[in-house]
């Protein structure tokens, strides 16, 4: 039977490079999913998007709605392999926080464990504004500090409904490598 591993961390904390420097080192076989990816593949798919950036400005039930049918994609592609997704556990919005783990996300998908990628709020900061092609959400320290408890708890949330092993991993500056390691040890256990 296939395994489901998900990696969650705010935008600019190194997620997609820890996880690409991970699938190199690793010899086990996992296909990297993107959820974010699928949803806005669902949401172009229905002429509702143009952009990635675009998704957070739709209405709530639109939003839900292409998320339920972003997972249950990605339940189908994990039923005959292992799966790592690359995700968010929580996503700001004009209207607050949004569930990226919600209720039935995160059951469906019956991760083996929910792996937190994380980096101090300054890190993320650095990061974020270097990154000029994308519209990141992080304006000042202070709100990655906030968007990072909530999408701790929200990760917490998920692991307590599934009975996932919660993992925290840090993402120091220039360390990915060992960040890495990090992720390839604990897929592995």
């Amino acid at each position: 039977m296939s395994e489901v591993n998900i990696v969650v961390g705010l935008s600019g904390v190194g997620k997609s490079t820890v996880i690409e420097e991970a699938m190199l080192l690793s010899d086990e076989e996992y296909e990297v999913i993107n959820y974010g990816d699928r949803m806005v593949e669902v949401a172009k798919e229905e002429d509702l998007v143009k952009h990635r950036d675009e998704m957070k400005e739709l209405e709530v039930s639109t939003y839900k709605r292409i998320q339920r049918a972003a997972a249950e994609s990605i339940v189908e592609d994990s039923k005959d392999q292992d799966v790592l997704v690359d995700t968010h556990s929580a996503i700001k919005s004009p209207y607050g926080y949004i569930p990226g783990l919600p209720k039935w996300t995160v059951e469906n998908l019956e991760p083996s464990k929910i792996i937190i990628l994380d980096a101090s709020a300054e890190e993320i900061y650095s990061r974020s504004t270097e990154e000029a092609e994308r519209d990141r959400e992080h304006s000042s320290v202070d709100g990655i500090n906030e968007y990072r408890k909530v999408a701790r708890e929200m990760a917490a949330a998920g692991s307590v409904l599934t009975g996932a092993y919660l993992k925290v991993i840090k993402n120091r500056e220039g360390r990915a490598e060992k960040a890495a390691e990090e992720l390839v040890e604990t897929l592995r256990n």
